[in-house]
């Protein structure tokens, strides 16, 4: 996941605390050949749970359908509770104080729990999971990779995204509202999810997730930027990590 002082990539270790989104760039997780499991490739991206503690300072972009833009600073911390659960905590710092605080609750093998508000002292509602932090279009649902946790799971085919090879993890539910269906592109060599789509009950796009920025410091590769389209409203978030 997260060095004190970088991100930094190393065997089986998130490099972001988003979506998790993270992203895992570690070893070969699955081997070229069959295709994995769906569930096993699910399992295996969300039960990355991090070891270490991590701060780190980043900045939302959100470009509206007008053009206008709204930057937002935030600090996204993990702090590890034990080798098999963590927090980890989205606190954003608007020019007018009035930020907002989100902690994911991960832990192995177990749904997430998710807190809202000052201190995280409130339990999630359901409303709460689609909105979008800091203005944007990375949901607390997003962060916490909700998808994954999906009923169904099923690996569909082998195919390059962005010249690399990789499984498309389509996650599903059955419900009559917001997004039904994901499609991932999980990288074979890494094990992370380098872009996605999210369908609604129409069968169309709502959002795209993209990794648009990677920085190889030190021999390890490190996600810098990623991208949340949301195209009905037109609208794009990108999340830049500064990275020391």
């Amino acid at each position: 996941m997260i060095g004190a002082r970088s991100v930094k990539m190393t065997s089986r270790k998130c490099t972001l605390p988003l979506l998790g989104f993270i992203l895992l760039w570690s070893h070969p997780v699955w081997s070229a050949d069959p295709l994995p499991d769906g569930q096993e490739l699910a399992r295996s991206i969300r039960d990355t749970i991090p070891t270490e503690s991590a701060s780190l300072e980043a900045t939302m972009e959100v470009t509206l359908r007008d053009r206008k833009r709204i930057k937002t600073p935030l600090t996204i911390q993990i702090k590890p509770l034990g080798q098999a659960e963590c927090l980890m905590t989205y606190e954003t710092k608007p020019s007018d104080g009035n930020g907002e605080y989100w902690v994911v609750q991960r832990a192995l093998a177990k749904r997430n729990e998710y807190r809202v508000d000052k201190m995280a002292k409130r339990l999630a509602k359901r409303e709460d999971f689609e909105i979008g932090l800091a203005r944007s279009s990375f949901t607390l649902s997003d962060l916490g990779l909700e998808f994954l946790h999906w009923p169904d799971q099923k690996t569909l085919r082998k195919q390059r995204r962005k010249s690399r090879s990789c499984h498309v993890l389509e996650s599903s539910r059955s419900v009559f509202e917001g997004t039904l269906r994901v499609l991932s592109w999980v990288d074979i060599k890494s094990g992370g999810i380098l872009a996605a789509d999210f369908y609604s009950a129409d069968g169309k796009v709502r959002k795209r997730f993209s990794v648009k920025g990677l920085t190889k410091k030190d021999g390890q590769w490190q996600v810098d930027e990623m991208e949340m389209r949301d195209v009905a409203e037109y609208t794009r978030s990108r999340l830049r990590l500064h990275l020391k």
